[in-house]
């Protein structure tokens, strides 16, 4: 359904949002402010203190139009930050975007929402999640990590073998995973596991009619591309149980999305040797990546193809992640994914501020904070063959857009600071799916209320034979649906990279916590310590003496 239900009279509906926790300390991986949780005022109708909005809140309907919405506020357009407008139409798409939409077609008939106390954005893009693995809470271990996934999954190379976690087909236990994603201002999502309704999938297992307004082929979401489910580890040669086929891999002609490379020893490695010639294209959105030189880093580049990027699982896993400072120099798209509930981040707003983390504090802040929303939207709808449809608030796309509150940052900083509670809007090709009750009761109808950290908000499930108390239910027995900000989620795996030969994080000798003495590192402000693939040194594939993390031409041992 794409129209807009809207109320039959005149509505002046003030959003109840929080008051964000001013910046500032915090863990060290972006988890938990120093002074506590947020605070919400009452929502109650009246003039606000800016003589317009009731309450002074940052949103509310102000005209009820006959077909379509108008959404007013700050813009993270694709050109940049701007105050402006977003004309969505009757069939959920966007009309217009900029600075003013008053000439475009349907100005004058649609409902306005204003928000100048709002920051709009595209919705949020999971590019790797296993949603039919949400059947328990993250998995808690002691200081132990892992050389390759096949480690932790079949005890390979003598390693601690992890529980298994069970797959589920229940639609349930699926949506709570989904509602998970949407109330951090997600709409879409590339994963193994889907129902319909809620998050758009862009592998969808289901039917057609997932993909909720999307064209063309799916995307092959692909976890075992080598077979080796079974753990097998190869330094060298092929000889992998089953590679798969190109013809296979890309028959569909829409974007592969395989696992390779998820660990830091030479098997890892060795996985992109074998599959570089046939299943690294520009049709191809590799997962994880972790295990990847400055070669492999000039191959992908070449190739075209683009990295999602996992970062919080990756350090659970590894004590290490991708290498995005050497892709970022050889000019590969990165995105963002949460990859699973079990070692990963519950929402997506939970995975930018472990790369935000990290990015700030052990990546030398490479990544402004416009790069790092990019890969949480347009990166990673490039990646998987649907820019053009969402990923950005532009003219034709998909009326995919999140709503997030400005009271305590502006332009991208307010999504990726925000909490759940500060997401005051969400919109799936213009359909109103979680937001504030005030503006989801103007939008549409049938919606269940739910209370999030002290805010009054609404979720309109449309996942068929499945309730907002079916849900709730699934989640009680499994992970809850959210939690605060101001608190670190349950167990929530750390994003703060360790291993035994980096026990102590960053420090006034190693300023990048990477174990190696500022000193003697090729790279003392970009975390880069040696890998097993690396051998006893700092990875520097040109020899010339500045460690590839850091090497503005990691393939030139003339230029530094």
């Amino acid at each position: 359904m794409r129209h807009f239900a809207l109320a039959a009279s005149l509505l002046l509906l003030a959003c109840s949002s929080s008051k964000a926790s001013p910046p500032g300390g915090g863990t060290d991986d972006g988890g938990t402010p120093d002074d506590g949780g947020p605070t919400t005022g009452d929502d109650g109708g009246g003039p606000g203190p800016d003589g317009g909005l009731p309450n002074g809140g940052p949103c509310a309907v102000t005209n009820k139009g006959t077909a379509g919405l108008l959404i007013q506020g700050t813009l993270l357009a694709p050109d940049g930050v701007i105050q402006g407008e977003v004309l969505v139409d009757g069939s959920g798409k966007i009309a217009c975007a900029g600075a003013s939409c008053a000439s475009a077609a349907g100005y004058a008939q649609a409902s306005t929402l204003a928000c100048p106390g709002g920051v709009v954005s595209p919705g949020l893009i999971n590019g790797h999640d296993h949603t039919e693995y949400a059947t328990r809470g993250p998995i808690t271990h002691t200081t132990e990590r892992w050389q390759h996934r096949n480690g932790w999954r079949t005890g390979a190379d003598g390693e601690t073998k992890l529980p298994s976690v069970k797959s589920t087909t229940d639609a349930r236990t699926i949506a709570a995973a989904e509602l998970r994603f949407l109330l951090g201002g997600a709409t879409t999502v590339n994963g193994s596991g889907s129902v319909s309704g809620l998050m758009r999938n862009v592998a969808a297992y289901k039917s057609p009619q997932d993909m909720e307004g999307l064209s063309g082929p799916t995307v092959f979401f692909d976890t075992f591309p080598l077979g080796d489910s079974n753990g097998t580890e190869l330094t060298s040669g092929c000889t992998y149980p089953s590679i798969r086929a190109a013809g296979s891999a890309f028959a569909a002609g829409a974007a592969y999305s395989p696992h390779i490379s998820e660990g830091i020893n030479l098997a890892a490695e060795n996985e992109f040797e074998c599959l570089k010639g046939t299943l690294v294209t520009a049709q191809t959105a590799i997962i994880h990546a972790v295990g990847v030189n400055a070669n492999d880093a000039d191959a992908i580049a070449k190739a075209g193809a683009k990295v999602i990027w996992s970062a919080r699982t990756n350090v659970d896993l590894y004590g290490n992640t991708a290498p995005v400072t050497l892709l970022k120099t050889m000019g590969v798209t990165i995105g963002l994914g949460t990859d699973w509930l079990a070692s990963g981040s519950m929402n997506m707003l939970r995975e930018l501020a472990c790369i935000d983390s990290l990015n700030q504090k052990y990546f030398a802040k490479a990544f402004d904070d416009r790069a790092l929303f990019e890969m949480a939207t347009k990166n990673t709808a490039k990646a998987l063959k649907v820019d053009g449809q969402v990923g950005e608030l532009a003219q034709g796309q998909l009326a995919d857009i999140a709503i997030f509150s400005g009271a305590s940052a502006s332009g991208y900083r307010a999504v990726i600071g925000a909490g759940v509670e500060d997401v005051l809007l969400v919109l799936r090709g213009g359909k109103a799916l979680y937001g504030d009750a005030g503006i989801v009761d103007a939008l549409s109808s049938g919606c269940s209320d739910l209370d999030v950290c002290g805010a009054k908000k609404k979720v309109c499930v449309d996942a068929p034979n499945v309730s907002l108390a079916d849900i709730q239910a699934a989640a009680s027995s499994t992970y809850p649906l959210f939690f605060c900000k101001g608190t670190t989620p349950q167990d929530e795996p750390s994003c703060v990279p360790y291993r035994d030969t980096y026990p102590n994080g960053t420090s006034a000798t190693d300023r990048d916590g990477d174990g190696v003495a500022d000193a003697t590192d090729n790279c003392p402000d970009v975390f880069n310590p040696p890998r097993p693939l690396d051998g006893t040194s700092q990875s520097d594939v040109d020899t010339d003496g500045a460690g590839d993390a850091c090497d503005s031409k990691p393939l030139d041992a003339t230029a530094k």
